[in-house]
């Protein structure tokens, strides 16, 4: 009895030590994954864009509504007018499609997401022009690094779910840059990133993990976004921001290194997806959180934010959702 007490107990130890010994090999890698640096390509665009030839010709119209006959944007304060409109556009962005409060908190001043032994401490940075704010030396190109790349300032890898937000355009980009240097000033400084054990594995070996590593970093963007219309256009271009979450098919399934992210529906037509919806029913499942059986989506699913998007957005993302594949649930 007592040797195989013994044989028990060197077992331990020797699994122990394999254990940390993987730990630091993780560790590691994930370490080095993190301070890849990052070449991409250069890119500049205005913040705010100046008012289109379509928006000054509608401001004309909104003149001479209440003014006399012939007159024109003339006398209008222009640079002021582009940041007014380039900051609604930015919020109506930021509060449907790209959700930055998810991460960096209510007040965009940073936000801790996981700060658990086992699994490390990540927590989004502070936005804001607060003390602790990391973006007011910012350029365009600094954010588009940041926000279309998975690269920080400095050129390394960042946690930044890239991947929902590499299509945006330059003008939506600037317009978001707008809302958030508009938020008022919040004093939080975020701690850096610490890995622990489950992070570590997550990043040195997840192909998920940091999106710098499967993101085009010489690919070019769109200036503008689609025409605004209930398109297939615009749906593709929308719909980005779903595969964060239902994968690259969207098909849904199980999202690896999250113990608190339930199954992830399938959106594709499928039978196991959305296979004998109304666009009536999509609609109500963003609007009012509800499935078309009539049971609530689970909170996880931000459908408060997505249902705050026009109809025609909604319409042009449903219009896409029937172009796609039927791919079984699960096959991210």
């Amino acid at each position: 009895m007592k040797k195989l007490g013994k044989i028990v107990g060197w077992g331990t130890c020797v699994l122990i030590v394999i254990a940390l010994a993987a730990f630091g090999v993780a560790r590691v890698i994930a370490g080095r994954r993190y301070n890849q640096q990052w070449t991409t390509h250069e890119v500049s665009f205005p913040v705010p864009f100046p008012l289109s030839a379509a928006e000054l010709e509608a401001l004309r119209i909104e003149r001479q509504a209440g003014a006399a006959p012939g007159a024109s944007a003339g006398g209008v304060d222009l640079p002021s007018a582009a940041l007014t409109r380039a900051i609604v556009r930015g919020e109506h962005l930021v509060k449907t499609r790209v959700g930055c409060d998810n991460c960096h908190g209510a007040d965009f001043g940073g936000h801790v997401v996981v700060d658990q032994m086992l699994v490390g401490y990540w927590a989004a940075p502070n936005l804001t022009r607060g003390k602790g704010g990391v973006t007011g030396g910012f350029s365009p190109a600094d954010w588009d690094r940041a926000v279309r790349h998975g690269v920080r300032h400095t050129g390394q890898s960042s946690s930044m779910p890239t991947t929902e937000f590499v299509n945006l355009s330059d003008h939506e980009l600037s317009d978001i840059i707008v809302y958030l240097g508009s938020r008022p000033p919040v004093d939080r400084v975020i701690e850096p990133v610490r890995i622990g054990p489950v992070f570590s594995f997550i990043v040195a070996f997840g192909s998920d993990a940091l999106p710098a590593f499967k993101t085009n970093h010489q690919k070019s963007h769109p200036v503008d976004p689609p025409v605004e219309a209930a398109s297939v256009e615009l749906g593709a271009h929308i719909v980005q921001v779903c595969r964060g979450c239902h994968g690259s098919t969207l098909s849904g399934g199980k999202i690896t290194g999250d113990p608190n992210m339930p199954i992830v529906a399938n959106i594709t037509p499928h039978e196991t997806g959305l296979k004998g919806w109304t666009e009536a029913d999509f609609f109500r499942a963003l609007r009012e959180g509800k499935r078309k059986d009539g049971t609530d989506i689970k909170p996880q699913m931000p459908w408060k934010a997505y249902g705050q998007m026009t109809n025609v957005e909604l319409k042009a993302l449903w219009a896409y959702l029937q172009t796609v594949a039927p791919v079984p649930k699960g096959m991210r």
